[in-house]
């Protein structure tokens, strides 16, 4: 009975020391980077300095989308957005990156 009582406490007290990883999926987004794009890049130019991208768009080609999730492991997640559009090779507009949060 001793036993018993002793590895039931033993697992209450162990069940609380539960370790929640931080999660960052995407690419990461930095407002310095995303101040070092301009209008007339090349794709090249821009994946060098952005990564290559997580969603491409298999429709419009000419859109690039960069998506960052991060969500600690407690608190709220954020999710940051930028959004590319190209004219052939080369950058015509830079959307404004967007901020989210979301989760618990």
């Amino acid at each position: 009975m001793y036993k018993i009582i002793t590895f039931l406490s033993t697992l209450i007290l162990l069940s609380g020391c539960v370790h929640k990883i931080n999660v960052q999926q995407g690419n990461i987004i930095e407002q310095d980077n995303v101040n070092k794009l301009h209008i007339g890049m090349s794709k090249e130019e821009v994946q060098g300095l952005l990564g290559t991208p997580v969603l491409i768009n298999t429709f419009r080609d000419n859109r690039v989308d960069y998506v960052y999730t991060n969500k600690p492991g407690y608190g709220k997640g954020v999710e940051r957005n930028l959004t590319l559009i190209f004219r052939g090779d080369r950058l015509k507009d830079i959307s404004s990156v967007t901020e989210q949060p979301f989760g618990k």
